[in-house]
Protein backbone atom coordinates (compact mmCIF):
# COMPACT_ATOMS: atom_id res chain seq x y z
CA UNK A 1 0.00 0.00 0.00
CA UNK A 2 3.01 2.49 0.86
CA UNK A 3 4.45 1.68 -2.68
CA UNK A 4 0.78 2.52 -4.32
CA UNK A 5 1.15 6.05 -2.42
CA UNK A 6 4.57 6.67 -3.02
CA UNK A 7 3.82 6.17 -6.76
CA UNK A 8 0.58 7.89 -7.08
CA UNK A 9 2.60 11.05 -5.00
CA UNK A 10 5.23 10.79 -7.79
CA UNK A 11 2.63 11.58 -10.35
CA UNK A 12 1.03 14.41 -9.28
CA UNK A 13 3.86 15.78 -8.22
CA UNK A 14 5.32 14.96 -11.98
CA UNK A 15 2.10 16.32 -13.40
CA UNK A 16 2.25 19.81 -11.44
CA UNK A 17 6.05 20.26 -12.29
CA UNK A 18 4.79 20.41 -15.90
CA UNK A 19 1.99 22.69 -15.24
CA UNK A 20 4.55 25.12 -13.57
CA UNK A 21 7.00 24.49 -16.46
CA UNK A 22 4.41 25.25 -19.40
CA UNK A 23 2.81 28.09 -17.47
CA UNK A 24 6.62 29.56 -16.98
CA UNK A 25 7.28 29.01 -20.73
CA UNK A 26 4.26 30.62 -21.58
CA UNK A 27 4.85 33.78 -19.30
CA UNK A 28 8.47 34.11 -20.82
CA UNK A 29 7.10 34.12 -24.40
CA UNK A 30 4.68 36.66 -23.38
CA UNK A 31 7.25 38.96 -21.70
CA UNK A 32 9.79 39.55 -24.45
CA UNK A 33 10.31 42.95 -25.43
CA UNK A 34 8.06 44.95 -27.28
CA UNK A 35 10.38 45.15 -30.62
CA UNK A 36 11.05 41.09 -30.68
CA UNK A 37 6.80 40.72 -30.66
CA UNK A 38 5.84 43.71 -32.94
CA UNK A 39 5.46 43.17 -36.13
CA UNK A 40 6.93 45.39 -38.72
CA UNK A 41 4.30 46.75 -41.33
CA UNK A 42 6.31 45.62 -43.81
CA UNK A 43 6.21 41.83 -43.23
CA UNK A 44 2.80 40.85 -43.56
CA UNK A 45 0.62 38.47 -41.32
CA UNK A 46 1.06 35.38 -43.60
CA UNK A 47 5.04 35.63 -43.30
CA UNK A 48 5.03 35.45 -39.81
CA UNK A 49 3.07 31.90 -39.87
CA UNK A 50 -0.48 33.55 -38.89
CA UNK A 51 -3.38 32.32 -41.05
CA UNK A 52 -4.92 35.25 -42.50
CA UNK A 53 -8.91 35.30 -43.31
CA UNK A 54 -9.86 37.59 -45.89
CA UNK A 55 -13.64 38.08 -47.01
CA UNK A 56 -13.77 36.81 -50.48
CA UNK A 57 -17.30 35.91 -51.18
CA UNK A 58 -18.72 36.88 -54.47
CA UNK A 59 -22.00 39.13 -53.48
CA UNK A 60 -22.45 39.27 -58.09
CA UNK A 61 -22.39 34.89 -57.80
CA UNK A 62 -26.08 34.81 -57.61
CA UNK A 63 -26.56 37.53 -60.52
CA UNK A 64 -24.12 35.75 -62.77
CA UNK A 65 -25.53 32.72 -62.64
CA UNK A 66 -28.70 33.68 -65.43
CA UNK A 67 -27.38 37.35 -66.27
CA UNK A 68 -24.12 35.74 -68.19
CA UNK A 69 -21.10 37.06 -68.97
CA UNK A 70 -19.73 35.59 -72.60
CA UNK A 71 -19.49 39.21 -74.13
CA UNK A 72 -17.90 40.60 -70.09
CA UNK A 73 -20.29 42.98 -70.66
CA UNK A 74 -20.11 43.48 -66.96
CA UNK A 75 -16.52 44.10 -67.01
CA UNK A 76 -16.92 47.72 -68.45
CA UNK A 77 -15.70 50.47 -66.45
CA UNK A 78 -17.57 49.73 -63.41
CA UNK A 79 -16.10 46.39 -63.09
CA UNK A 80 -12.85 48.15 -61.42
CA UNK A 81 -14.62 51.29 -59.85
CA UNK A 82 -14.76 51.48 -56.33
CA UNK A 83 -18.24 52.59 -54.78
CA UNK A 84 -18.27 56.37 -52.89
CA UNK A 85 -20.41 54.81 -49.74
CA UNK A 86 -19.01 52.19 -48.77
CA UNK A 87 -15.33 51.99 -50.33
CA UNK A 88 -15.27 48.60 -51.87
CA UNK A 89 -15.58 47.05 -55.31
CA UNK A 90 -18.87 48.15 -57.34
CA UNK A 91 -21.28 44.73 -57.14
CA UNK A 92 -24.80 44.33 -58.79
CA UNK A 93 -26.85 44.95 -56.46
CA UNK A 94 -25.14 48.46 -55.59
CA UNK A 95 -26.76 49.86 -58.84
CA UNK A 96 -30.17 47.84 -59.64
CA UNK A 97 -31.00 47.33 -55.64
CA UNK A 98 -32.67 43.94 -54.36
CA UNK A 99 -33.50 40.46 -56.43
CA UNK A 100 -36.50 40.21 -54.77
CA UNK A 101 -38.85 37.55 -54.67
CA UNK A 102 -40.61 37.82 -57.90
CA UNK A 103 -37.70 38.09 -60.08
CA UNK A 104 -38.06 36.17 -62.44
CA UNK A 105 -41.54 37.83 -62.99
CA UNK A 106 -40.57 41.01 -64.00
CA UNK A 107 -38.32 41.82 -60.85
CA UNK A 108 -40.59 44.71 -60.03
CA UNK A 109 -38.00 45.45 -57.21
CA UNK A 110 -34.90 46.03 -59.46
CA UNK A 111 -33.38 48.91 -60.82
CA UNK A 112 -33.38 49.19 -64.30
CA UNK A 113 -31.56 51.27 -66.52
CA UNK A 114 -32.74 52.13 -70.03
CA UNK A 115 -32.93 55.08 -72.50
CA UNK A 116 -35.75 56.85 -71.50
CA UNK A 117 -37.11 60.44 -71.52
CA UNK A 118 -40.63 62.48 -69.99
CA UNK A 119 -41.61 63.62 -72.76
CA UNK A 120 -42.68 61.45 -76.23
CA UNK A 121 -39.54 61.50 -78.51
CA UNK A 122 -38.70 59.88 -81.97
CA UNK A 123 -35.70 57.57 -80.87
CA UNK A 124 -36.15 57.46 -76.86
CA UNK A 125 -39.35 56.21 -75.21
CA UNK A 126 -41.08 58.60 -73.22
CA UNK A 127 -41.33 56.89 -69.33
CA UNK A 128 -42.37 58.03 -66.13
CA UNK A 129 -40.59 60.81 -64.41
CA UNK A 130 -40.42 58.56 -61.28
CA UNK A 131 -38.43 56.09 -63.32
CA UNK A 132 -36.31 58.24 -64.81
CA UNK A 133 -35.34 59.65 -61.30
CA UNK A 134 -34.80 56.20 -59.78
CA UNK A 135 -32.43 55.47 -62.22
CA UNK A 136 -30.58 58.92 -62.35
CA UNK A 137 -30.64 58.63 -58.90
CA UNK A 138 -28.65 55.47 -58.22
CA UNK A 139 -25.47 56.95 -60.64
CA UNK A 140 -25.29 60.29 -58.62
CA UNK A 141 -25.17 58.19 -55.65
CA UNK A 142 -21.39 57.67 -56.88
CA UNK A 143 -21.22 60.38 -59.73
CA UNK A 144 -21.67 63.43 -57.52
CA UNK A 145 -23.99 66.12 -59.43
CA UNK A 146 -21.71 69.37 -59.06
CA UNK A 147 -18.81 67.70 -60.70
CA UNK A 148 -21.38 66.05 -63.65
CA UNK A 149 -22.38 69.80 -63.93
CA UNK A 150 -18.15 71.20 -63.96
CA UNK A 151 -17.96 68.77 -66.85
CA UNK A 152 -21.08 69.47 -68.91
CA UNK A 153 -23.94 72.00 -68.25
CA UNK A 154 -26.38 69.40 -70.54
CA UNK A 155 -26.08 67.05 -66.77
CA UNK A 156 -28.18 69.84 -65.07
CA UNK A 157 -30.56 70.57 -67.68
CA UNK A 158 -31.39 66.90 -68.67
CA UNK A 159 -31.57 65.45 -64.76
CA UNK A 160 -34.99 65.46 -64.59
CA UNK A 161 -36.04 64.43 -68.31
CA UNK A 162 -33.88 62.15 -68.97
CA UNK A 163 -32.03 59.04 -67.96
CA UNK A 164 -28.47 58.93 -67.74
CA UNK A 165 -28.31 55.71 -69.55
CA UNK A 166 -29.77 57.55 -72.62
CA UNK A 167 -26.48 58.95 -73.04
CA UNK A 168 -23.89 56.77 -71.20
CA UNK A 169 -24.08 53.03 -71.35
CA UNK A 170 -23.95 51.34 -68.20
CA UNK A 171 -21.81 48.34 -68.61
CA UNK A 172 -19.27 49.44 -71.25
CA UNK A 173 -15.87 48.61 -72.20
CA UNK A 174 -15.36 52.11 -72.75
CA UNK A 175 -17.94 55.04 -72.19
CA UNK A 176 -18.74 56.47 -75.56
CA UNK A 177 -19.51 60.04 -74.26
CA UNK A 178 -16.37 60.08 -72.38
CA UNK A 179 -13.60 62.52 -74.70
CA UNK A 180 -16.21 63.49 -77.42
CA UNK A 181 -15.73 65.42 -79.50
CA UNK A 182 -17.93 69.07 -80.61
CA UNK A 183 -18.99 67.94 -83.69
CA UNK A 184 -20.32 64.47 -81.86
CA UNK A 185 -22.16 66.52 -78.98
CA UNK A 186 -23.79 68.67 -81.73
CA UNK A 187 -24.78 65.81 -83.90
CA UNK A 188 -26.30 64.01 -80.94
CA UNK A 189 -29.07 67.21 -79.57
CA UNK A 190 -29.78 67.36 -83.10
CA UNK A 191 -30.67 63.89 -83.21
CA UNK A 192 -32.89 64.05 -79.94
CA UNK A 193 -34.55 67.66 -80.36
CA UNK A 194 -35.59 66.33 -83.39
CA UNK A 195 -38.15 68.92 -83.86
CA UNK A 196 -35.62 71.23 -83.89
CA UNK A 197 -34.58 69.53 -86.96
CA UNK A 198 -37.39 69.53 -88.61
CA UNK A 199 -37.89 73.30 -88.27
CA UNK A 200 -34.78 73.81 -90.47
Amino acid sequence: MATYKVALNSVVTLFVAMCIWGFSINVAADSQPAEATSVSSSVSSQELGRHVVEFNRDRDYACTQCHKDEKDTLKGAHSDAIHAQTNRNITCVDCHSNVGKDHRDGAPVVTKFAPSQSVAGSEKTAADVAWITQQNETCVECHDPKDLREVNWIHDVHAVDLSCASCHTIHPQTDPMKGIDRKSKIKLCVDCHSDLKKEK
